[in-house]
């Protein structure tokens, strides 16, 4: 009854009503996303009278009870830990009792009152970005059926900032350093420079996303119980020799490439955590130790898209929502060379 269909990277759907062809987005990245859409949109075809309940407006405490159910199966503890703070701050400035008390007026004293306070503006856009989301869920949900309080409070406008990153030179520097000092390490460091690589992703990465085998080798970033990637997009990224020469020799069937040896979970989200043995080489190599793991992501993306490479294949490497996000970042380097294999 209903098909769906990408346009760049959102998902679209179309369908027949009345008569006519409807086409609408879905706003959405995430194929599964797209999927309930259109099973939802082609029940309310079958029934046009079945969304014709009573307006839906539930108490806070309830509400989040439930939205912490779904966020907890979708979304990474870290994050879920922040839109709870926002929330919780947003509910003591406002005292609101129902989520329809709220209106884009309050959620405006909320972006003041968080900026007198001292927030940083990406602090408060943070906040505006995740109310705004929640209440959308909400909707999607079926929990509630008023406006979106968040939607059309402008968000601060932030200077635009170039991504740091090391030069070709110095990413084989401190790889050659990272060998040197034993330990996986300079793992760390091809997954970063020469993946991409989240530093959350590098910490669970496992056997069974590296093909060796494949006329051309892939690693594959694929979300398993207990860890969600990143906007729940998962994606395939070209091996580099670098890494296959690594790992290959050391390979597994299946399993953790890092093992952790921590005797219990604690407080830190990370089941084991590089950042001190990757800072060591780091300034043993000469180079700055700060935004360790996401300098070395933002390597990968710079000197990719100065060797040429596609924006739109760095954006589906580096798995990010949407390509303008990469051009944000990366399109000011780009420049043609045919020497693109040396990386």
């Amino acid at each position: 009854m209903a098909s769906i269909y990408k346009r760049g990277d959102t998902w679209w759907i179309k369908y027949y009503f009345n008569g006519k062809t409807v086409r609408e987005s879905l706003k959405t990245t995430n194929k599964r996303v797209a999927q309930r859409e259109k099973q939802a949109r082609e029940a309310k075809l079958l029934d046009p009278y079945r969304d014709a309940i009573q307006e839906r407006n539930p108490a806070v405490n309830v509400f989040w009870a439930r939205y912490l159910a779904y966020a907890y199966d979708h979304l990474r503890e870290s994050t879920v830990e922040i839109q709870t703070l926002f929330w919780k701050q947003l509910m003591q400035f406002t005292g609101a009792q129902r989520l329809g008390d709220i209106r884009q007026e309050d959620v405006e004293a909320f972006k003041k009152w968080k900026k007198d306070k001292g927030a940083a503006d990406q602090s408060v856009n943070n906040a505006l970005k995740d109310i705004q989301a929640i209440y959308n869920r909400a909707k999607k949900l079926g929990l509630y059926t008023g406006g979106n309080p968040a939607q059309g409070v402008a968000r601060f406008r932030l200077p635009k900032k170039m991504p740091e990153f090391h030069t070709e030179e110095e990413l084989s520097r401190l790889l050659k350093v990272a060998s040197s000092r034993g330990g996986h390490v300079a793992w760390v460091v091809l997954l970063g420079g020469w993946a991409g690589l989240r530093k959350m992703e590098i910490v669970n990465a496992r056997w069974e996303w590296f093909d060796f085998d494949s006329r051309k080798p892939l690693i594959s970033v694929k979300g398993f119980p207990g860890f969600v990637i990143k906007d729940s997009e998962e994606r395939a990224i070209p091996m580099s020799r670098r890494i296959h020469e690594a790992l290959y020799p050391q390979r597994k069937e299946e399993g953790y490439l890092f093992e952790s040896d921590r005797p219990s979970e604690g407080k830190s989200r990370y089941r084991f955590d590089p950042k001190k043995a990757l800072v060591g080489a780091l300034r043993e190599a000469g180079l700055t130790a700060q935004d360790p793991f996401q300098r070395l992501r933002h390597t990968f993306g710079s000197l990719h898209a100065q060797k040429g490479v596609s924006i739109f294949k760095v954006s589906k490497w580096m798995g990010h929502s949407s390509v303008k996000v990469t051009e944000r970042h990366y399109a000011g380097l780009q420049a043609y060379d045919p020497e693109i294999d040396s990386f």
